[in-house]
């Protein structure tokens, strides 16, 4: 028997996650079909589960993107020190960089469709990663502005963790907007926030804000 080898296997399994990904984005994860996604990725429905075992299994897979390694960046709470304001508009730029990236907004639905599950009582394949990551997200971000704050480059009446939850429905927003109209300039947006927030500091120590 001829061995199949590992590059093969990962090439076939990325095709079964993009047509699962095109499939529930078009159906929703509820009513689409494992036979739907192996028309697509041109397999017979059986081969399909020498990959993945369930389809809860695979929406899974298609919600972790290139973007868990961002969010994970996110999650971490040691943040470096001398600039922490430039630190953070750098991870900040990256995070809204990969919303450029076309799969970002298939992402962002599959995400949505998992939120309105949640909010309607019915608990979807992902909600246990929604529940976890998004605070700990908020955390490490309030984390950043409280060490922003303390460093002079935030007003010392803000509310690191009130804040923290403003930017992080800053962001949402942002995605959502970009999956209605791709051509959304959310860099601009990030750039004009993050000016508000220079003029707002009591003394400007982030030269890659100026």
């Amino acid at each position: 028997m001829v061995k199949v080898s590992d590059a093969h296997l990962e090439a076939r399994k990325r095709s079964i996650l993009d047509a699962a990904c095109r499939v529930f984005s078009q159906k929703g994860i509820e009513l689409a079909t494992m036979a739907e996604v192996a028309a697509v990725a041109g397999i017979s429905p059986g081969a399909i589960y020498r990959y993945f075992e369930n389809k809860e299994e695979l929406a899974r897979g298609c919600m972790t993107s290139k973007a868990e390694a961002i969010e994970a960046q996110w999650e971490q709470t040691a943040v470096p020190s001398g600039d922490p304001m430039g630190a953070f508009a750098d991870l900040s730029r990256l995070t809204f960089g990969a919303l450029n990236d076309p799969a970002s907004c298939v992402d962002t639905m599959l995400t949505v469709e998992q939120m309105l599950m949640m909010a309607r009582g019915r608990a979807p394949v992902t909600a246990g990663h929604i529940r976890e990551e998004f605070p700990a997200v908020v955390t490490g971000i309030a984390v950043r502005l409280q060490h922003a704050r303390e460093a002079g480059q935030l007003p010392a009446d803000i509310d690191p963790t009130a804040l923290a939850g403003a930017l992080f429905a800053f962001y949402w927003g942002a995605r959502l907007v970009r999956m209605i109209d791709p051509e959304t300039d959310t860099d601009a947006q990030l750039d004009a926030l993050f000016r508000v927030l220079q003029h707002a500091a009591p003394v400007a120590k982030s030269p890659q804000n100026a």
